[in-house]
């Protein structure tokens, strides 16, 4: 019985790695379209939707299973800025969105962890990472933005589409940085 619970409270945790597995799969997939001009479009779709549905399914089976985690919190974010990072790193790198946005997602990640931290400390709390809705959202978003690229087929101008959504996001993940900084600011009465 141990057992089989055992291995239940592990899957939230398997499905993180399954992403991790599955970003050079995608990687190369869209690299290889851009170079080869091959059509692996299924393989494609499939991988997309197996690392965004993983995603999903992580957190909510963590907390129906009830075996949230420190290390699960942490494996999530790495699966999840791995994607995101390496995505939109080939796609900057094809020209597709501009590079600057990288670096945008990475001082958010660092202002992330930097804000959790601190919160984490003040309220002596077991939670490691502290969510705010606006970044949430900008980053669910910038996790959806190569599936604009997988559905280039009916997208008539996709790189349009994913430039506009990255004006938008990085707006948004500008005023979620703020609201956080603002919000650790005052909640630790700095």
């Amino acid at each position: 019985m141990n057992n089989r619970r055992f291995s239940y409270k592990n899957v939230p945790n398997g499905l993180s790695l399954l992403r991790i597995v599955l970003v050079l799969p995608f990687i190369v997939i869209i690299h290889d379209i851009f170079v080869y001009e091959c059509t692996k479009n299924l393989f494609l779709l499939i991988t997309f939707f197996t690392i965004i549905l993983s995603d999903l399914a992580d957190g909510y089976l963590a907390r129906k299973l009830k075996c949230t985690s420190d290390t699960g919190a942490k494996l999530d974010i790495i699966s999840d800025t791995l994607y995101t990072i390496l995505s939109l790193a080939v796609f900057a790198y094809f020209k597709i969105i501009p590079v600057w946005f990288i670096f945008i997602m990475l001082l958010k990640l660092i202002e992330f962890m930097i804000t959790s931290k601190l919160i984490k400390n003040k309220q002596k709390t077991a939670r490691i990472l502290f969510f705010d809705k606006l970044g949430k959202i900008s980053v669910s978003m910038v996790m959806l933005l190569p599936g604009v690229f997988v559905f280039r087929c009916i997208i008539l101008n996709y790189k349009t589409v994913m430039n506009v959504l990255v004006y938008i996001v990085t707006v948004m993940l500008i005023i979620s940085c703020f609201n956080r900084i603002l919000y650790t600011m005052k909640y630790k009465k700095i």
